[in-house]
């Protein structure tokens, strides 16, 4: 078995003069990086690579890594791993004239291009854009249609239990003509990006302040929120925020996460999760329940029939207890 051999011109510099180093044979298929380490040679990327316009030393990383049974630490690691994974203070502080540091500005000019870009063109505006909608007109629509059937369960309930009896609460189920006079009781925000709904009389449905006929707003919030986004219009062309179609940069992202973010110690984040925890067990007690007694049945078909009569008998009950509780005026031994 034969394995090729490959030498490396190393430039470095001695007492003032450039002198060529050749470094010894090394098995085909290392790094130059690799290389170079082995000789004992200043890792700089002039070095390794010579003729390159980067001169500073390789950006290395110094934190352990912790390995894992899911990451496991390889027999044979290489010697590359020490410059993997460089810390984000090491990437951001990093001179121009390394790779990682013109990568950087790389990175930034780009983002640059796009901003400006977008805030030539800007959108002028987003539906998918929103910043308040705690009550929506989707949500009244759900409470008065839930009103609604509630009115016609109910009738059909005392219906069901009284016969032609109950025919004189048929005045009380709800119909289209309570939807409309309910909705016209809330108006929506005028501000663009609220869909919230406000009550203008003060009987309605969910029994809050109602505010003026008058009103356009739900609040002082949304009156001065509209304020703003009308004068972004004029000195823009966009309503929208500038931050929402033109992010921020990712370098700018980092800054705001590191700002906080705190390393501790394995052991001290231990303690303190401990120190929430019970300092001993909680004995649960015990709980009696009451069960029915068990009844067997010969085939299959009497349980089914006995399943069937348990329903209907559970059915009517239900209709009774709703029917007594929201209609006092029917005697409960009826």
């Amino acid at each position: 078995m034969t394995t090729k051999t490959t030498e490396m011109a190393v430039a470095t510099k001695v007492n003032g003069t450039m002198e060529a180093i050749t470094a010894k044979s090394r098995p085909a298929g290392r790094a130059l990086i690799e290389i170079a380490e082995a000789d004992g040679v200043t890792i700089t990327y002039e070095n390794v690579y010579p003729g390159s316009i980067y001169t500073e030393k390789i950006i290395k990383a110094y934190h352990n890594v912790k390995y894992s049974d899911d990451i496991p630490k390889v027999k044979r690691p290489s010697i590359l791993e020490c410059y993997a994974n460089a810390d984000d203070i090491a990437l951001k502080t990093a001179k121009v004239t390394t790779l990682e540091g013109m990568a950087r500005e790389l990175v930034k000019y780009s983002e640059h291009i796009d901003r400006e870009s977008l805030r030539t063109q800007p959108p002028v505006n987003d539906r998918a854009y929103v910043e308040r909608s705690e009550f929506t007109i989707t949500d009244l629509y759900n409470d008065l249609m839930s009103r609604i059937e509630w009115s016609l369960f109910r009738y059909m309930a005392l219906l069901h239990t009284f016969g032609f009896d109950a025919l004189l609460y048929y005045s009380t189920v709800l119909d289209y003509s309570y939807y409309v006079r309910e909705r016209k009781k809330f108006r929506r925000c005028k501000y663009m990006f609220c869909l919230n709904m406000f009550a203008i009389e003060g009987d309605n449905l969910r029994d809050s302040k109602s505010k003026r006929v008058d009103s356009r707003f739900c609040c002082d919030t949304c009156r001065k929120a509209s304020y703003d986004a009308t004068k972004r219009f004029k000195s823009t062309g966009s309503y929208l925020p500038v931050e929402y179609y033109a992010p921020i940069y990712g370098e700018s992202v980092d800054d705001r996460y590191r700002l906080h973010e705190q390393v501790y110690l394995e052991n001290d984040i231990e303690t303190e999760i401990a120190k929430k925890k019970p300092a001993f067990k909680v004995k649960s007690k015990k709980v009696s329940y009451e069960h029915g007694k068990v009844v067997t049945y010969s085939s299959l078909d009497e349980a089914e029939k006995a399943r069937e009569n348990a329903e209907k008998v559970d059915i009517i009950s239900v209709y009774r207890r709703i029917i007594c509780r929201t209609n006092p005026y029917i005697s409960r031994g009826r």
